[in-house]
């Protein structure tokens, strides 16, 4: 009885705690740890058991293994099996241990590693090393090699010129053994019954001997090589299949120093007779084989390093093929995959580019015209962020801005924290900001950017349909940097206000209503102008406007006299190079305050209008380390405006915690946005707070920050039950390692169950979505978001429901897991 009151003592501590704390959940959109650094290789296998077809990635500059999971209509979500396989150069999918599930290899060069990845049947993964000795490995296969029904592995390994197969114990056990150690700098592995003699046989190609060989299996695992070309320069890959329709394996490899696609036709009885299928092929660096055209033969796939080009050669029998282009600018394309990814009854095509960094596929309208889609995609120096309802579907998107690759984009939120990328312009030459707002007052929300090195403001006019049309405001923009919108002439319609760095001038663009604009100058001594805003500062009910002069180390106002004239007063000359405004009331005494974020002094202020609008410096924070962003938002729910920043030099995005007076607490919701650019909140999941999203510069990254405050409580000796819900004690308990969580609901609700470790910390997230009214029952296997086992220890499980109409509830219980 005293342990179990303790228990409950130490369980009611940690409700405590957890209803004081803002705890957030990071959500990676594009960018980040999505890329794939140096991608070198590309498969597709149904990770899930969904019953659709997942895709595979290894990247070698971020030593990275990942899934994209197929979620339906094109939409793919990227899952991380590791990102410890250093030097990642090679990825297959096979079911190793027999349990009905597909698992996952690696072949890493930096580590000398060949790994497999167990699958628990959900998409998690956990690793078991089969070799640590493949010095520099470059290829993976697997096949049955001894016959007894389980999968073996193979592998190349290009420094020890090794190739080794791993006998399955149908365990997920391996014993290597050696086939040769002479294969020059091997680069790629393959297996098939070459010889028809009912084995499996093993080809390699090596790229320092120029060599081409086959590697006979007697049957008992014993292997005698047999070289089919010592002409082969540069033999960088290789793939097995009937090309011409004989009824025996040809070959086919990629040979980079000759840039040649050979095909190696087997004659029978060990002998080949090599034909080129083309000797354009720049930078040879991968084949693969498929029908791509259904037409009941063979075609050739390849990717070209140097040219960066992804090309078919269409099979035209008789060995005589015809070149097709699927695509180019795929800089350094390193590999490619061919299957029915969308299930449409034609071949798509996968690839990865190195230089690139992409995971893309080609979608196959049927007659061999092919439509890119990237999976691993980025905004390249991402540095604008802003949310809200683009497609008018209830739910908040988010649009971005991103200065390397000229890009003005929008995310849809479809639910889940899924969100699907959408290119609005690529043209937006050094595009520098993002703001949404209704321009041609027809109902739908347009988009407004800043281009600061193609000196252009322009406005996507959007058609209801997602659809939109790119309309130029001005060309006379030196570096335009900053861009609002507010009807500055209180004429019922949005104006458009941009900051001119170079031109140290602020302009307004007067809407007339229907989109077309007049400008006028509000000032031409802004010196180094960074920011602009709009809000009605002095409240006589017109809007005024605000700058951030970084060059001048001044934040100005510019008093709005309601025809269009503009006064500038001077709020401050402390911050050092500041770079980013914005108003609240701090304070709660009924006026704007105005925030700042100054990169120089690291500092975040707060200036307190005394309602004359006169203002009283303050510091919030002195440690935002090259602060480049601020924002405003009631984080806590506690009523007052907390102050968010975004600093670049210390990868954080911070909130500060108002107590209601202006005195603010600092906590970092996350040190790991690299180069942290900008900073915006809003409730992205619908759950009634407000979440975070920022965007970096310098990893590519547009994120939100799920808030895990719990909110509308109820508490009864039970513990939180929600009225209408009722939340069951898990089963068994104490567990090990399997447990069932049991629940019921009363109405259409929005579900959220979670499991937490006694610091707060979320383990899993078991349920995220819309459940009708029912019982329903959860199992929780002891693994986290990772699929890695968890200790033992004393856990909670939370549930929280969102119903329409009423306050949303949760409810937390505690179990034991015992080993």
């Amino acid at each position: 009885m005293k342990l179990f009151r303790s228990v409950i003592y130490f369980v009611l501590l940690f409700y405590m705690y957890v209803i004081s704390q803002v705890n957030f959940q990071p959500h990676t959109i594009v960018g980040g740890e999505y890329r794939a650094l140096g991608a070198t290789s590309v498969y597709s296998a149904d990770l899930d058991n969904d019953g659709d077809l997942d895709v595979l990635s290894a990247s070698s500059g971020d030593d990275k293994i990942a899934w994209y999971e197929n979620t339906g209509n094109g939409v793919f979500t990227v899952r991380i099996i590791t990102d410890s396989a250093d030097g990642a150069r090679s990825v297959f999918a096979i079911d190793l241990n027999r349990d009905g599930f597909i698992d996952v290899l690696s072949a890493s060069s930096r580590d000398n590693k060949v790994v497999w990845y167990e699958n628990n049947g959900h998409g998690n993964f956990i690793s078991h090393i089969i070799s640590n000795d493949a010095d520099g490995a470059e290829s993976i296969y697997a096949i049955d090699i001894d016959e007894d029904g389980d999968i073996d592995v193979l592998s190349a390994s290009y420094f020890d010129d090794k190739i080794a197969w791993y006998e399955n114990n149908g365990k997920g056990n391996f014993t290597t053994h050696i086939i040769t150690t002479t294969a020059n700098g091997v680069r790629s592995v393959f297996a098939v019954d070459l010889d028809k003699d009912g084995d499996n046989d093993v080809l390699s190609a090596s790229y320092i001997d120029n060599k081409i060989s086959w590697y006979e299996n007697d049957g008992q695992q014993n292997f005698t090589e047999r070289v089919i070309s010592t002409s082969a320069d540069g033999a960088r890959s290789i793939y097995a299949s009937d090309i011409d329709g004989d009824n025996d394996v040809d070959i086919i490899t990629a040979l980079y120093k000759w840039d040649k696609i050979t095909l190696y036709e087997n004659r029978g009885g060990g002998e080949f007779k090599e034909q080129v299928i083309s000797d354009h092929a720049n930078g040879a660096y991968a084949v693969f084989v498929e029908d791509i055209d259904n037409d009941g033969d063979m075609d050739v796939l390849a990717a070209l390093y140097i040219d960066d080009k992804i090309v078919w050669y269409e099979n035209k029998g008789n060995n005589n093929f015809v070149t097709h282009v699927v695509a180019q600018e795929i800089d350094g394309a390193s590999s490619v995959y061919a299957i029915d990814l969308d299930e449409d009854g034609d071949i798509d095509i996968l690839t990865s580019s190195t230089g690139n960094n992409e995971i893309s596929w080609f979608e196959n309208d049927g007659y061999e015209n092919f439509t890119k889609h990237v999976l691993t995609i980025k905004a390249d120096g991402a540095n604008s962020v802003y949310a809200t309802d683009i497609d008018g579907d209830g739910d908040i998107d988010i649009t971005s801005t991103s200065f390397r690759d000229d890009k003005v984009a929008w995310y849809e939120n479809i639910g889940q924290g899924n969100f699907i990328h959408h290119v609005i312009s690529t043209e937006v030459d050094g595009a520098s900001s993002v703001y949404v707002v209704d321009i041609d007052s027809d109902g739908d929300m347009d988009l407004v950017s800043a281009s600061f090195s193609g000196d252009k403001v322009s406005w996507y006019e959007n058609d209801g349909q997602e659809g939109f049309t790119e309309w130029i405001i001005s060309t006379e923009v030196d570096g335009a940097r900053s861009v609002f919108a507010a009807d500055l002439d209180s004429d019922g319609d949005q104006d458009v206000l941009c900051g001119v760095f170079f031109d140290n001038k602020i302009e307004w663009y007067e809407n007339d209503g229907k989109g077309n604009f007049t400008p006028h100058i509000i000032a031409t001594d802004a010196f180094g102008v960074y920011a602009v805003y709009s809000t009605d500062l002095d409240g006589d009910g017109d809007m005024d406007v605000l700058s951030a002069l970084s060059d001048a180390n001044k934040i100005t106002w510019y008093e709005n006299d309601g025809n269009g004239n503009f006064t500038s007063r001077v709020i401050s000359s402390n911050p050092k190079n500041v770079r980013s405004i914005y108003t609240v009331d701090v304070d709660g005494d009924g006026d704007m305050d105005v925030l700042s974020a100054s990169l120089v002094d690291d500092k975040i202020y707060w200036y307190e209008n005394d309602g004359n609008q006169n203002f009283t410096a303050h510091i919030i924070s002195t440690s935002a380390n090259g602060a480049r962003s601020v924002y405003a938002a009631d984080i806590d729910g506690d009523g007052d405006p907390d102050v968010l920043s975004a600093s670049t030099y210390d990868d954080k995005i911070a909130w500060y915690e108002n107590d209601g007076q202006g005195n603010f607490s600092t906590y970092v919701i996350t040190s790991d946005a690299d180069g942290a650019s900008s900073v915006f909140a809003t409730d992205i999941d619908g759950d009634g707070d407000v979440d975070v999203i920022s965007a970096s510069f310098d990893d590519d990254k547009i994120a939100w920050y799920e808030n895990l405050r719990i909110v509308g409580f109820q508490f009864s000796e039970m513990g939180f039950i929600p009225s209408g819900v009722i939340l069951y004690s898990n089963y068994p308990n104490p567990f090990n390692p399997i447990t069932h969580i049991k629940y019921q609901i009363m109405h259409r609700s929005k579900v959220w169950l979670a499991i937490y470790n006694p610091l707060g910390q979320k383990i899993r997230t078991l349920v995220r979505r819309l459940q009708t009214p029912g019982t329903y029952t959860v199992m929780w296997d002891g693994r986290d978001e990772n699929g890695q086992i968890v200790p033992s220890g004393i856990y909670l499980y939370q549930l929280q429901v969102q119903s329409f109409g009423q306050e949303p509830f949760i409810g937390v219980k505690k179990m034991i897991l015992l080993k």
